[in-house]
């Protein structure tokens, strides 16, 4: 029996392997096709086939181009059908747009943050930047406007180093986009292509020589149709589903706020709590929580949300230390300004067990008065990277002028 694995020719196997096979590709939910007439056998991961748009920008178009070859040269072999976007025009079909923008910075040192829209599952990419903690700093997430109909990310790094770029992002981009293709499923040798650098060229999967006599068995009917196989394909899927259910995680988020018009100044103010209660039935970890301003140059955020530098010294002290909020990142002011995001997070890690409610206490808003039928709208979101959970709160402060 021929053996095919993804797209390569891996010489032959005996009968009685077939069954040994089917059982992995049932249990990793990768594609497995038995062609009786052409006695051959293929197996492809759960990354073969998927469509990737990629688009490289930085201020050196040769860079752009190397970086777009190696990226390229790399997916392939994973069967991941790879396309660059040339143009900003909204992509409607794919399963991921993978982008990397770049800047200089003020010094010689390097940052990267990561862009995402509502397409795209939370994902945790920062363990993924593990190997550069001494060599690149990691400034947070945050959310891109719904331009493509696709899941879409974007890294972005502000360096000033053109050979690190060159040399580090095409990896980065790589493993953010196995990282993505994969979610929470564990990735195998088999994903990963790593398989094809354990072969030796030429020789069968088969055994040879004078062992082969002691380790053929008798020809036995140990393979299943398609038909079998595609129902024990079902009934693991249906398991995975009754897991979830048995572990769910949700939550019910909402601003309690009032609106305080000063004529005088032509000016609002705004008192705010932000609510966040833990619906389901385990823990949610580390919210990260997301105040997008419209429009961000006539909102001004204050209260009693710290700048980081400043979270140590003028947090309140609790029964188990520092508590709070803080921005998230050195340059979350900045960030703010050219977004309209506000990223913040607990002082502490913080865990919100079922039933029970955190709150972002006591923030102030600020709003210039604008024109006549314009909106200004205030509206967050919480992210559990822990939980790859995402959610927008229910309802969104709205003043109408």
């Amino acid at each position: 029996m021929k053996l095919k694995i993804n797209d390569q020719d891996w010489g032959s196997v005996p009968d009685y392997c077939l069954s040994a096979i089917q059982f992995f590709c049932v249990e990793n939910q990768y594609h497995y096709h038995w062609n009786k007439e052409e006695q051959t056998v293929e197996v492809n991961s759960s990354l073969h086939g998927k469509k990737v748009w990629l688009s490289v920008n930085t201020s050196n178009e040769s860079i752009n181009e190397k970086i777009n070859k190696k990226v390229k040269e790399v997916l392939i072999h994973y069967g991941i059908d790879i396309a660059f976007l040339d143009n900003s025009e909204g992509l409607s079909e794919g399963d991921l747009l993978i982008e990397l923008v770049s800047g200089k910075t003020k010094n010689d040192k390097r940052f990267v943050s990561f862009g995402y829209n509502e397409k795209l599952n939370p994902i945790n990419v920062k363990k993924i930047l593990s190997i550069y903690k001494d060599e690149l700093q990691f400034n947070g997430y945050y959310l891109l406007p719904e331009s493509h109909s696709i899941p879409h990310l974007r890294c972005s790094i502000q360096c000033n180093d053109e050979e690190f770029l060159l040399n580090e992002s095409p990896a980065i981009l790589t493993n953010c986009v196995l990282k993505v293709l994969l979610g929470n499923q564990k990735p195998t040798l088999l994903d990963l292509n790593v398989l094809h650098l354990l072969k030796t060229a030429g020789e069968d999967v088969e055994d040879s020589g004078k062992n082969r006599g002691k380790l053929m068995k008798p020809a036995r009917k140990t393979q299943i149709d398609d038909k079998e196989y595609e129902e024990i394909k079902k009934q693991k899927a249906k398991r995975k589903i009754r897991e979830a259910e048995a572990k769910k995680s949700s939550a019910e988020i909402y601003f309690d706020y009032i609106v305080l018009p000063n004529r005088k100044l032509e000016r609002y103010s705004i008192k705010a709590d932000l609510f966040i209660k833990n619906t389901g039935n385990t823990d949610l970890l580390n919210p990260k929580i997301c105040l997008r301003m419209n429009p961000p140059d006539k909102i001004e955020i204050g209260g009693q949300i710290l700048p980081p530098e400043m979270s140590d010294i003028f947090s309140i002290q609790g029964q188990n230390g520092a508590e709070g909020w803080k921005y998230m990142g050195e340059d979350w002011l900045e960030k703010a300004y050219e977004t309209g995001e506000y990223w913040i997070e607990t002082i502490q890690e913080s865990t919100i067990p079922p039933g029970e409610s955190i709150m972002v206490e006591g923030m102030q808003f600020t709003l210039e008065n604008l024109e006549e039928q314009e909106t200004s709208t205030i509206l967050g979101f919480v992210l559990f990277e822990e939980q790859g959970l995402q959610l927008n709160a229910n309802n969104t402060i709205r003043i109408i002028f």
